[in-house]
């Protein structure tokens, strides 16, 4: 009995084979829901995609880190920013030149800057909008740019993915030309639009699309005054004031309104804020074809 109880207790002394652990993947950040998306479909899985600013309400460019998510973006393997004025905090983060990419840094020269206006509405409150326009994705050919600056970075730090993020970037620029060939088919058939907030400056850029804007939110009434100044922009330019973007659905008594007036609405949301499940060439396409819809409805009515 003593020796059966040794040879049991024995077994318990056996070494059991080494279990590999499980190699971490690389950590990365990205600004907003656009980068988000390049990064998503280029490394797919091979990645761990940090977005803090998805935990607080609001507009991600709007958004002011704490310490700790500063920290957190600090130890990232890469930190995708937009650039062109988007994320004002990282001048004060102290973050890695070496693992830090700016997507824009490159198209200085096709970046749009604007005279700074001050102006309170949303949850955002009282702000001014940067003097440099940062959505920068809602041009394709903006989007298509930054989308390969984060490929090759991607390249960079996942070597042996090299020739699947290749193959899913040309993925990603076919969609993007596509988008662009649309966009400007769409600018053919309306060159002229309104907008319900001065977002939308790259996607006139380039695809014969001229904006007018305004600074009016969906769910806000807009005061007399800035009824007036619409109907006097109606009056200066006529048949280029029967379409409008806007960047969410507006209030039932807006969108009366404006019909009566003869606008078009068009929902095209930024997608600077989007949390949806789709991609954003997805959402990018769903909004063009809003846009074409609404162009359609529009020559009925001629």
């Amino acid at each position: 009995m003593v020796l059966g109880w040794l040879l049991l207790g024995g077994c318990n002394d056996v070494e059991q084979p080494a279990v590999a652990p499980t190699p971490l993947k690389p950590l990365v950040f990205a600004s907003n829901p656009p980068l988000a998306s390049f990064v998503r479909v280029l490394a797919e899985d091979a990645i761990e995609l940090t977005t803090p600013w998805k935990s607080v309400d609001g507009d991600p460019a709007y958004w002011k880190p704490t310490v700790a998510d500063i920290r957190a973006i600090q130890a990232c393997d890469l930190v995708v920013l937009n650039g062109a004025g988007y994320e004002p905090w990282s001048e004060q983060a102290a973050l890695s030149h070496s693992r830090t990419i700016d997507t824009t840094a490159a198209l200085s020269a096709q970046l749009i800057h604007e005279k700074s206006e001050t102006h309170t509405h949303g949850p955002v409150g009282a702000h001014a909008h940067a003097p440099t326009a940062f959505t920068t994705w809602l041009s394709p050919e903006l989007a298509s740019m930054q989308a390969t600056v984060i490929a090759e970075r991607l390249t960079q730090l996942l070597p042996e993915r090299a020739s699947e993020i290749r193959q899913q970037l040309a993925l990603l620029h076919a969609a993007l030309h596509e988008s662009e060939v649309q966009l400007r088919a769409i600018a053919e058939r309306q060159p002229r639009w309104l907008a319900s907030h001065p977002v939308y400056q790259y996607l006139a850029q380039g695809s014969g699309l001229v904006i007018d804007s305004v600074h009016w939110e969906p769910n806000e009434m807009p005061s007399d005054e800035q009824w007036a100044a619409l109907r006097a922009l109606q009056s200066a330019k006529g048949d280029a004031t029967r379409m409008m973007l806007w960047e969410g659905e507006p209030d039932a008594a807006i969108r009366a309104k404006l019909t009566g007036l003869g606008i078009v609405i068009v929902v095209f949301p930024p997608l600077g804020s989007s949390d949806n499940s789709a991609e954003f060439a997805q959402s990018f396409v769903a909004s063009l074809q809003e846009m074409r819809q609404a162009c359609d409805e529009l020559d009925r009515a001629r």
